[in-house]
């Protein structure tokens, strides 16, 4: 049976945030940029000097990330835990993490590897989390993604709820309301089966992905339907399907896998969200309600994901 949901406070000014890489390795250059960034808006940032440990294609031991991480869960003046990068690792510490139930809810933001990790905080500690971008400023792109995350947080006043339109429905249906969960397809598929699997059922179920190639975005599908673990679920809206694909393939390749998923289940299914490993990559709060209309291809947020 899922949680139920905890959400964190919204941020403001002086608060004291974290940012952890937990996953693969980032340059010192990158995380000193993003500690920047986060200090120039008005908050206090802890970053570790070995957080651009490398080991492998790691960020460090297993034992440097779980520390990492843990010191941050048990700091109460902590009220963001900021993910600094993606790449593989998270499933590796999970397990070992002091995820509890009565631990005061962080705001905790990422995607990519970091899926999982949202995964476990929404099903083991029962938060609300974002799927957003790794804060940067390199770009103004970028930029615009880290300041959107961060007015969803409360920070600059009353916390955004977000909203998108132009999405394009491949199977429709009457409009719903329901919170979201998701990620990257192959951290969803890999943790069927794990306590940090996302519970799907009444749910908006977000999908994307990056470099797979048609058959092994098909095969996760698959896996997502025979695990049963779409049962229950409202409707999915996928990422951009050129994003899925490695350089060089079309998306024209991926749209048949799209649409033979869509005649397989019975919920309304969407494509076109630009959240995750695409530019602009938007803020998707996993928590709050939404309101998804297929007919006019739009998803709106009803409630913040701050309180």
């Amino acid at each position: 049976m899922q949680r139920a949901i905890k959400f964190p406070k919204a941020l403001k000014r002086g608060d004291v945030v974290a940012i952890v890489a937990p996953s693969g390795p980032l340059e010192s250059s990158l995380l000193e940029d993003a500690k920047a960034f986060l200090e120039a808006r008005g908050l206090v940032v802890q970053l570790r000097s070995d957080a651009d440990s490398r080991f492998r294609y790691l960020a460090g031991s297993d034992d440097r990330r779980v520390e990492e991480l843990t010191a941050v869960l048990r700091d109460p003046e902590i009220k963001a835990i900021f993910l600094a990068r993606g790449g593989y690792g998270t499933q590796r510490i999970i397990p070992r993490l002091p995820l509890r139930e009565d631990i005061e809810p962080k705001a905790v933001v990422g995607f990519s590897d970091n899926t999982a990790l949202l995964g476990a905080f929404r099903e083991i500690a029962g938060w609300a989390t974002l799927h957003g971008p790794h804060i940067r400023s390199g770009t103004p792109e970028e930029t615009a993604d880290s300041e959107e995350l961060l007015s969803c947080l409360g920070l600059f006043g009353e916390p955004t709820l977000p909203r998108f339109s132009g999405l394009d429905t491949i199977k429709g249906g009457r409009a719903l309301e329901a919170p979201l969960c998701g990620g990257c397809l192959s951290l969803l598929s890999s943790s069927i089966g794990t306590p940090y699997a996302f519970t799907m059922a009444g749910h908006i179920l977000f999908i994307e992905e990056i470099g797979e190639y048609p058959y092994r975005i098909d095969r996760m599908l698959w896996h997502l339907l025979n695990s049963s673990a779409l049962e229950g679920v409202k409707a999915v809206v996928f990422g951009e399907p050129a994003a899925f694909l490695p350089e060089g393939i079309g998306a024209e390749d991926i749209s048949p896998v799209i649409e033979e998923f869509a005649e397989m289940v019975d919920f309304p299914v969407l494509t076109g969200l630009p959240c995750g490993h695409v530019s602009p990559n938007r803020t998707l709060p996993f928590g709050p309600v939404a309101r998804l209309d297929p007919g006019a291809g739009a998803l709106e947020y009803l409630e913040p994901v701050v309180r």
